[in-house]
Protein backbone atom coordinates (compact mmCIF):
# COMPACT_ATOMS: atom_id res chain seq x y z
CA UNK A 1 0.00 0.00 0.00
CA UNK A 2 1.10 3.55 -0.63
CA UNK A 3 -1.29 6.06 0.89
CA UNK A 4 0.86 9.13 1.41
CA UNK A 5 4.00 10.66 -0.12
CA UNK A 6 5.73 14.00 -0.38
CA UNK A 7 8.11 16.11 -2.44
CA UNK A 8 10.67 18.05 -0.41
CA UNK A 9 13.49 18.17 -2.96
CA UNK A 10 11.83 19.97 -5.87
CA UNK A 11 15.05 21.48 -7.35
CA UNK A 12 16.67 18.02 -7.49
CA UNK A 13 13.64 16.49 -9.21
CA UNK A 14 13.48 19.30 -11.79
CA UNK A 15 17.21 19.13 -12.52
CA UNK A 16 17.16 15.35 -12.98
CA UNK A 17 14.09 15.34 -15.23
CA UNK A 18 15.54 18.19 -17.29
CA UNK A 19 18.72 16.17 -17.80
CA UNK A 20 16.66 13.18 -18.96
CA UNK A 21 14.87 15.15 -21.66
CA UNK A 22 11.54 15.80 -19.92
CA UNK A 23 9.65 19.02 -20.50
CA UNK A 24 9.46 20.40 -16.94
CA UNK A 25 7.81 23.73 -17.77
CA UNK A 26 4.55 22.58 -16.19
CA UNK A 27 6.33 21.03 -13.24
CA UNK A 28 8.19 24.08 -11.99
CA UNK A 29 5.23 26.28 -10.91
CA UNK A 30 3.54 23.40 -9.10
CA UNK A 31 6.67 22.19 -7.34
CA UNK A 32 7.33 25.52 -5.70
CA UNK A 33 4.05 25.54 -3.83
CA UNK A 34 3.96 24.90 -0.08
CA UNK A 35 1.53 21.97 0.04
CA UNK A 36 3.75 19.08 -1.00
CA UNK A 37 4.73 17.80 2.47
CA UNK A 38 1.72 15.49 2.85
CA UNK A 39 0.20 14.42 -0.47
CA UNK A 40 -2.84 12.19 0.12
CA UNK A 41 -5.39 10.37 -2.06
CA UNK A 42 -7.77 12.80 -3.83
CA UNK A 43 -5.04 15.48 -3.78
CA UNK A 44 -3.54 16.59 -7.08
CA UNK A 45 0.06 15.76 -7.92
CA UNK A 46 2.42 16.07 -10.88
CA UNK A 47 3.06 12.91 -12.87
CA UNK A 48 5.30 12.25 -15.86
CA UNK A 49 3.67 10.83 -19.00
CA UNK A 50 4.57 10.42 -22.65
CA UNK A 51 2.53 11.24 -25.75
CA UNK A 52 4.07 10.58 -29.14
CA UNK A 53 7.77 11.23 -28.44
CA UNK A 54 7.30 13.98 -25.86
CA UNK A 55 7.86 13.31 -22.15
CA UNK A 56 6.24 15.89 -19.91
CA UNK A 57 4.35 16.48 -16.67
CA UNK A 58 0.64 16.74 -16.02
CA UNK A 59 -1.22 17.62 -12.86
CA UNK A 60 -3.66 14.83 -12.02
CA UNK A 61 -5.89 13.70 -9.20
CA UNK A 62 -4.42 10.89 -7.14
CA UNK A 63 -7.35 8.48 -7.18
CA UNK A 64 -7.85 6.90 -10.56
CA UNK A 65 -11.36 7.13 -11.99
CA UNK A 66 -11.67 4.69 -14.92
CA UNK A 67 -12.81 6.07 -18.26
CA UNK A 68 -15.88 3.80 -18.14
CA UNK A 69 -17.09 4.89 -14.68
CA UNK A 70 -20.58 6.45 -14.78
CA UNK A 71 -19.55 9.08 -12.22
CA UNK A 72 -16.64 10.28 -10.11
CA UNK A 73 -17.15 8.54 -6.77
CA UNK A 74 -15.07 6.39 -4.46
CA UNK A 75 -17.10 3.37 -5.65
CA UNK A 76 -15.20 3.36 -8.93
CA UNK A 77 -11.97 5.09 -7.85
CA UNK A 78 -8.75 3.57 -6.50
CA UNK A 79 -5.48 5.21 -5.44
CA UNK A 80 -3.38 2.01 -5.60
CA UNK A 81 -3.22 -0.68 -8.28
CA UNK A 82 -1.97 -4.16 -7.33
CA UNK A 83 0.83 -5.41 -9.56
CA UNK A 84 -0.40 -8.98 -9.23
CA UNK A 85 -3.82 -8.23 -10.77
CA UNK A 86 -3.15 -5.15 -12.88
CA UNK A 87 -3.45 -7.04 -16.18
CA UNK A 88 -6.82 -8.55 -15.30
CA UNK A 89 -8.40 -5.59 -13.50
CA UNK A 90 -11.13 -3.89 -15.51
CA UNK A 91 -10.00 -0.52 -14.17
CA UNK A 92 -6.26 -0.92 -14.72
CA UNK A 93 -5.53 -3.30 -17.59
CA UNK A 94 -6.06 -0.68 -20.31
CA UNK A 95 -4.04 2.07 -18.60
CA UNK A 96 -1.29 -0.44 -17.80
CA UNK A 97 -0.93 -1.23 -21.50
CA UNK A 98 -1.23 2.30 -22.87
CA UNK A 99 -1.04 4.94 -20.10
CA UNK A 100 1.78 4.31 -17.68
CA UNK A 101 3.11 7.17 -15.54
CA UNK A 102 6.01 8.07 -13.28
CA UNK A 103 5.38 9.84 -9.98
CA UNK A 104 8.41 11.67 -8.52
CA UNK A 105 8.75 11.84 -4.76
CA UNK A 106 11.18 12.42 -1.94
CA UNK A 107 9.72 9.56 0.06
CA UNK A 108 6.53 7.87 1.20
CA UNK A 109 4.79 7.16 4.49
CA UNK A 110 3.54 3.95 6.06
CA UNK A 111 2.07 3.21 9.47
CA UNK A 112 3.04 0.47 11.90
CA UNK A 113 1.07 -0.36 15.02
CA UNK A 114 3.31 -0.08 18.07
CA UNK A 115 1.96 -0.45 21.60
CA UNK A 116 -1.56 -0.04 20.27
CA UNK A 117 -0.73 3.20 18.41
CA UNK A 118 -0.32 3.62 14.65
CA UNK A 119 3.10 5.21 14.29
CA UNK A 120 3.86 6.87 10.93
CA UNK A 121 7.24 6.23 9.35
CA UNK A 122 8.84 8.19 6.54
CA UNK A 123 10.61 5.91 4.07
CA UNK A 124 13.15 7.60 1.83
CA UNK A 125 16.31 6.96 -0.17
CA UNK A 126 19.41 8.55 1.25
CA UNK A 127 19.85 10.28 -2.13
CA UNK A 128 16.62 12.18 -1.53
CA UNK A 129 14.68 11.07 -4.64
CA UNK A 130 12.51 8.14 -5.66
CA UNK A 131 10.06 7.42 -8.46
CA UNK A 132 6.87 5.35 -8.34
CA UNK A 133 5.42 3.42 -11.25
CA UNK A 134 1.82 4.38 -11.92
CA UNK A 135 -1.06 4.30 -14.38
CA UNK A 136 -3.41 7.07 -15.44
CA UNK A 137 -6.70 7.50 -17.24
CA UNK A 138 -9.06 10.16 -18.61
CA UNK A 139 -12.73 10.38 -17.57
CA UNK A 140 -15.14 12.57 -19.53
CA UNK A 141 -18.89 13.04 -19.23
CA UNK A 142 -21.33 15.88 -19.83
CA UNK A 143 -18.53 18.30 -20.58
CA UNK A 144 -16.53 17.32 -17.47
CA UNK A 145 -12.92 16.20 -17.86
CA UNK A 146 -10.78 14.49 -15.23
CA UNK A 147 -7.28 13.06 -15.47
CA UNK A 148 -6.32 10.83 -12.57
CA UNK A 149 -3.70 8.28 -11.60
CA UNK A 150 -2.94 5.39 -9.27
CA UNK A 151 0.36 4.22 -7.82
CA UNK A 152 1.17 0.57 -8.47
CA UNK A 153 2.06 -1.50 -5.43
CA UNK A 154 3.72 -4.88 -5.12
CA UNK A 155 4.45 -7.28 -2.27
CA UNK A 156 7.02 -6.03 0.20
CA UNK A 157 10.64 -7.01 -0.21
CA UNK A 158 12.17 -8.88 2.76
CA UNK A 159 13.85 -5.71 4.03
CA UNK A 160 10.52 -3.88 4.13
CA UNK A 161 8.22 -6.53 5.55
CA UNK A 162 8.66 -5.43 9.16
CA UNK A 163 6.98 -2.13 8.29
CA UNK A 164 4.29 -3.20 5.83
CA UNK A 165 3.21 -6.11 3.64
CA UNK A 166 3.21 -4.01 0.45
CA UNK A 167 5.35 -1.32 -1.11
CA UNK A 168 5.15 0.96 -4.16
CA UNK A 169 6.71 -0.13 -7.43
CA UNK A 170 9.99 1.78 -7.61
CA UNK A 171 11.63 2.77 -10.89
CA UNK A 172 15.19 3.76 -11.76
CA UNK A 173 15.89 6.57 -14.26
CA UNK A 174 17.32 3.99 -16.67
CA UNK A 175 13.84 2.43 -16.85
CA UNK A 176 11.88 5.63 -17.54
CA UNK A 177 11.86 5.52 -21.34
CA UNK A 178 10.76 1.92 -21.53
CA UNK A 179 8.15 2.39 -18.82
CA UNK A 180 6.51 5.40 -20.45
CA UNK A 181 6.51 4.16 -24.03
CA UNK A 182 3.29 2.38 -25.01
CA UNK A 183 5.37 0.51 -27.60
CA UNK A 184 7.35 -1.37 -24.96
CA UNK A 185 6.24 -5.04 -24.83
CA UNK A 186 4.66 -6.02 -21.53
CA UNK A 187 7.24 -8.78 -21.30
CA UNK A 188 9.77 -6.00 -20.69
CA UNK A 189 7.50 -4.12 -18.28
CA UNK A 190 6.53 -6.98 -15.98
CA UNK A 191 10.00 -7.40 -14.41
CA UNK A 192 9.80 -3.77 -13.26
CA UNK A 193 6.84 -4.67 -11.03
CA UNK A 194 8.87 -6.91 -8.73
CA UNK A 195 9.74 -5.88 -5.14
CA UNK A 196 12.93 -3.91 -4.68
CA UNK A 197 15.37 -4.23 -1.84
CA UNK A 198 15.88 -0.88 -0.12
CA UNK A 199 19.65 -0.62 0.01
CA UNK A 200 20.73 2.94 0.79
CA UNK A 201 17.25 3.76 2.08
CA UNK A 202 16.20 4.76 5.58
CA UNK A 203 13.05 5.14 7.64
CA UNK A 204 12.28 7.70 10.32
CA UNK A 205 9.41 8.02 12.83
CA UNK A 206 7.26 11.05 12.03
CA UNK A 207 5.18 13.46 14.02
CA UNK A 208 1.59 12.18 14.09
CA UNK A 209 0.56 15.50 12.54
CA UNK A 210 1.00 13.68 9.23
CA UNK A 211 -1.98 11.46 10.10
CA UNK A 212 -4.31 14.34 9.25
CA UNK A 213 -4.36 14.51 5.46
CA UNK A 214 -5.46 18.15 5.65
CA UNK A 215 -2.20 19.08 7.36
CA UNK A 216 0.03 20.20 4.48
CA UNK A 217 2.55 22.06 6.60
CA UNK A 218 6.24 21.26 6.95
CA UNK A 219 5.41 19.84 10.39
CA UNK A 220 3.89 16.82 8.64
CA UNK A 221 7.34 15.81 7.36
CA UNK A 222 9.29 16.40 10.58
CA UNK A 223 10.93 13.30 12.11
CA UNK A 224 10.69 12.72 15.85
CA UNK A 225 13.50 10.21 16.10
CA UNK A 226 16.67 8.97 14.48
CA UNK A 227 16.91 7.44 11.04
CA UNK A 228 17.11 3.66 10.75
CA UNK A 229 18.62 1.81 7.83
CA UNK A 230 16.99 -1.20 6.21
CA UNK A 231 18.71 -4.54 6.66
CA UNK A 232 19.19 -5.77 3.11
CA UNK A 233 20.72 -9.06 1.99
CA UNK A 234 24.41 -8.87 1.17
Amino acid sequence: MCGRFNVTDAPMVIALMDSLGFDTSGLKPHFYQDDLFNIAPTDHAMVAVQEELTKFFREMRWWLTPSWAPEVTSKYSMFNAKAETIETSRAFKGPFQHRRAIIPASGFIEWKTENGVKQPYYIKPESGLCFFGGVWDVWEKDGNHLESFAIITTEASPSFQHLHSRMPVLLNPEQFDQWLSSNTPLTDIRPMLTPRELSNWEYLPLNTAVNNSRNKSKQAAEPIGKANKFDTPS
